[in-house]
C-alpha cells in the first residue's frame, strides 16, 4: 500500500477520504436529481423495473442507491468523531439542533426547491427529514456506550425487516408506526396529507452502525481499518448473496427469473429502497466499504474536487436543487416555443411531455457539477471563516 496517506493531501484535520466518500456520494446523487428533471418520462415507470429499464438507465439509477445509506453511515462515524472531542452533552446538543435545523430545511427550502412552490396540502418526509430525525434520536442514545449503539445499529438493521406485515387499526398508532419503519400516505385533514417515503427505523440503525464504528476512524489506524472494511465488504456481500438467493427474509420484494439473463439480475439486485430492507443495507454497505478502503489505499491529490464537494454536502445538496430545477424550467420552456406556464413545473410534470434521452442527462449532469464547483468553493471559504456561526449546520 502507498505509504502516502489521505491526510497529508490538504492541511487540516479531516479524515480526507471520508470527505471524499462523501463527495462521491453527492455527486452520484446530483446525477439521479438531473435524471428525475430532464429525463424525458423520468417517472412513468420504476428506472429500475426488470420488466422495462434499459442496462444502462437501470445501472444509473442503481448505483446512486449509495446515497442514502452511506450518508447516514457516515454522520454516524462524524457524529462519533465529534464526540470524541467534545463530550456526550456537547455532542447532544448538537445532533438535537443540527436534526431540528435539517427537519426545517426539508419542511420549507428543500420543499420549495423541489416543487417551486409553496403549497402545503401535502407533505413529503424524505430523505433530509429522516437524517434529522435520527440525529435527535443519536441525541438521545450518545449518552449510552459506544458498544451499546453499536449493537442497537445491528439489531435494527438486522431485525426490522421481521415488522413489514405488522398494521395497526387504531389510526394514531398506525401513522407512528408509519413514521418509523413503513411507507404510507395518511390524509390529516381534508386539506392536509403526509406522504412517508424515509421511515426513521431502518436510518436509524444505520447512524447507530456508524457511530458504533467510529472509533475506526483515526488517522493512525489507516492500514489497519482498509483491511477491516474490505473483510466486512467480502462478508457483507456474502450475506447479501445468500439472503437474496433463499428468497425468504431480507426483502419484501422477492426476485423471480426471467427469460432473459440480464433481467433475472436485475431483479435479483432490485431491492426494496422505501423504506431500506436489510438486503438494501447489505449490498450498499458492501460496496461502500470496499470504496472507502480503495480510496484509503490509492490516494492522489486528484479527489481534492471531489472532496470539496464532501465538506460542503448540505450546501451542495440545497443548491444543486435549485441549479437543476431552474435549469430544467429553462429548458422545457425553450422546447415548448416559450409558451407554457412556468407555475405548473414542478418536478413530476417537466418530464411527462419534456425531456432528453439518458446520454444527454449525462452531459447536463457534468455541466451541473461545474458550475456548482466555484459556488461551492467559495462557500467553503466562508464557512471556514465563520466555525462557530450557523453555517456549521450546512
Amino acid at each position: 500500500m502507498n505509504s502516502t496517506t489521505l491526510s497529508n493531501i490538504q492541511p487540516d484535520n479531516r479524515i480526507q477520504s471520508i470527505d471524499i466518500l462523501r463527495g462521491i456520494l453527492i455527486v452520484l446523487m446530483a446525477l439521479d436529481h438531473t435524471r428525475d428533471y430532464f429525463m424525458i418520462n423520468a417517472f412513468s415507470f420504476s428506472p429500475t423495473d426488470p420488466e422495462q429499464a434499459s442496462i444502462a438507465l437501470f445501472a444509473t439509477r442503481w448505483i446512486t442507491h449509495l446515497c442514502a445509506p452511506g450518508f447516514i453511515w457516515l454522520t454516524g462515524v462524524s457524529s462519533y468523531m465529534y464526540f470524541v472531542k467534545n463530550g456526550a452533552r456537547k455532542t447532544s446538543m448538537y445532533l438535537l439542533s443540527r436534526g431540528l435545523v435539517l427537519i426545517l430545511l426539508e419542511f420549507t427550502v428543500i420543499k420549495f426547491a423541489w416543487h417551486f412552490n409553496l403549497d402545503y396540502s401535502s407533505l413529503v418526509l424524505l430523505v433530509i427529514w429522516a437524517i434529522g430525525a435520527s440525529m435527535i434520536l443519536l441525541a438521545a442514545a450518545c449518552w449510552f456506550k459506544q458498544q451499546t449503539i453499536f449493537v442497537i445499529g445491528i439489531l435494527i438493521i438486522a431485525l426490522h425487516n421481521l415488522t413489514d406485515a405488522l398494521i395497526f387499526d387504531n389510526r394514531l398508532l398506525s401513522f407512528i408506526w408509519h413514521v418509523f419503519d413503513q411507507t404510507g400516505s395518511f390524509d390529516i385533514t381534508d386539506n392536509f396529507n403526509i406522504k412517508i417515503l424515509y421511515p426513521i427505523l431502518p436510518m436509524f440503525g444505520l447512524i447507530c452502525l456508524g457511530f458504533g464504528m467510529g472509533s475506526l476512524f483515526t488517522k493512525e489506524s489507516m492500514e489497519s481499518r482498509t483491511k477491516l472494511l474490505k473483510r466486512v465488504s467480502l462478508i457483507f456481500l456474502i450475506l447479501f448473496a445468500s439472503l437474496r438467493l433463499l428468497n425468504e427474509y431480507g426483502d419484501p420484494a422477492q426476485w423471480v427469473h426471467n427469460q432473459y439473463l440480464y433481467r433475472t439480475l436485475f431483479s435479483f439486485l432490485n431491492v426494496t429502497k422505501y423504506p431500506m430492507s436489510l438486503d438494501y443495507i447489505l449490498i450498499t454497505l458492501s460496496v461502500l466499504f470496499y470504496l472507502f478502503s480503495w480510496i484509503e489505499s490509492h490516494p492522489s491529490n486528484l479527489y481534492r474536487p471531489i472532496a470539496l464537494f464532501g465538506k460542503v454536502s448540505m450546501f451542495f445538496y440545497i443548491t444543486h436543487l435549485f441549479v437543476i430545477h431552474t435549469l430544467a424550467v429553462i429548458s422545457t420552456y425553450i422546447l415548448n416555443g416559450f409558451e407554457i406556464d412556468l407555475h405548473a413545473l414542478d418536478i413530476y410534470n417537466i418530464t411527462s411531455k419534456y425531456g432528453y434521452p439518458l446520454p444527454v442527462v449525462y452531459v447536463i449532469w457534468i455541466i451541473i457539477l461545474l458550475l456548482l464547483y466555484p459556488i461551492c468553493k467559495k462557500y467553503r471559504m466562508i464557512k471556514s471563516k465563520y466555525p462557530d456561526s450557523f453555517l456549521k449546520y450546512i
